[in-house]
């Protein structure tokens, strides 16, 4: 592969896509897509390096210190090199057989479009054999990944030198990576801005819809109306995609220095919640969330105490 995560990051984001129809958050979605096929045991054990929590909405969330790492995972940014040797299950028949029965769960024509999207000879009558091919191929991906897996570094006097230099790193900021976090931050605020105006923007056409009369003119408006809509949604999954990429980049470089500045671990705090539920506007194709589900303001205040946080920053940046 030519980047570390590439084939399971593809994997993940298609079955987000197609099977699951990005109905599910990102991070609690590729929490699931990891449990899949593992006996009990390992799927406890996901539970506890991801816990799953709720707030007073109760409303489920991964815990905001392991959001990034299952980011990464999504994005391809990391591979699960250092997950699985955690895990007992092998990724032998066992595993396929088991990974096989919980697609039987989903949708039969959108696991025959994954397996279309992903060129695999299948009979499109036989449901059985879809779901047997796809979890071959998830099982090949696991393997690949597994066989990639580095023995564990002998201690050395270089070791030891690059735990000091770790602990250098953690208490200074380079030119480069200064001019990296400048760069983080304005495009992590064109994102902001992008993602505020598509949700209001949605928002706007969600009170339209709901508003339609049974007039003639009314109904006649709706598919137009839909259209609209789903092409914004389109682009909002897009800008906020893009906006997570973006905001696990900034935890991976803010993490190790956040004793340097006392806004860093707002930001961090910022970034991890980028995703959560009560921050996204969209569901399905067409539907919206009710105002019930999504409120505007807690959004709205999100988006301007994360910039206002990034301008403070941006303003003592040179003194770090």
């Amino acid at each position: 592969m030519s980047k570390n995560g590439t084939e399971f990051s593809r994997y993940a984001t298609t079955f987000h896509e197609i099977i699951d129809g990005n109905k599910t958050a990102m991070a609690i979605f590729t929490k699931d897509l990891l449990k899949m096929g593992l006996a009990l045991e390992d799927k406890d054990t996901i539970d506890v390096i991801f816990p799953t929590l709720t707030n007073d909405k109760d409303e489920a969330f991964i815990d905001p210190s392991k959001y990034s790492q299952l980011s990464k995972y999504y994005h391809g940014k990391n591979d699960l090199t250092k997950l699985l040797p955690r895990l007992e299950t092998e990724f032998d028949s066992e595993f396929q057989e088991r990974y096989s029965e919980e697609l039987q769960d989903y949708d039969e024509s959108k696991l025959i479009e994954f397996a279309h999207r992903y060129q695999l000879s299948v009979d499109e009558d036989d449901i059985d054999d879809v779901s047997k091919t796809i979890a071959e191929l998830y099982a090949s991906i696991l393997k690949n990944v597994s066989a990639k897996k580095r023995s564990k570094p002998i201690i050395s006097e270089g070791n030891l030198k690059s735990d000091k230099n770790n602990i250098v790193l953690s208490y200074t900021f380079t030119e480069p990576e200064k001019q990296a976090l400048v760069r983080l931050c304005d495009l992590i605020q064109s994102a902001l801005r992008r993602l505020k105006s598509q949700t209001g923007e949605l928002c706007n056409k969600q009170h339209e819809l709901k508003n339609l009369t049974d007039s003639k003119e009314d109904e006649n408006w709706i598919p137009h109306l839909k259209i609209k809509i789903k092409s914004l949604i389109k682009e909002y999954k897009q800008i906020s995609s893009e906006l997570e990429s973006l905001c696990a980049d900034l935890i991976e470089l803010l993490t190790p220095k956040q004793g340097m500045e006392k806004d860093f671990p707002k930001l961090i705090m910022f970034a991890r919640n980028i995703g959560n539920d009560e921050y996204r506007i969209t569901c399905d194709e067409y539907k919206i969330k009710s105002s019930k589900e999504f409120k505007y303001n807690p959004f709205d205040l999100m988006i301007s105490d994360f910039n206002a946080c990034i301008e403070r920053i941006l303003r003592v940046i040179d003194k770090l």
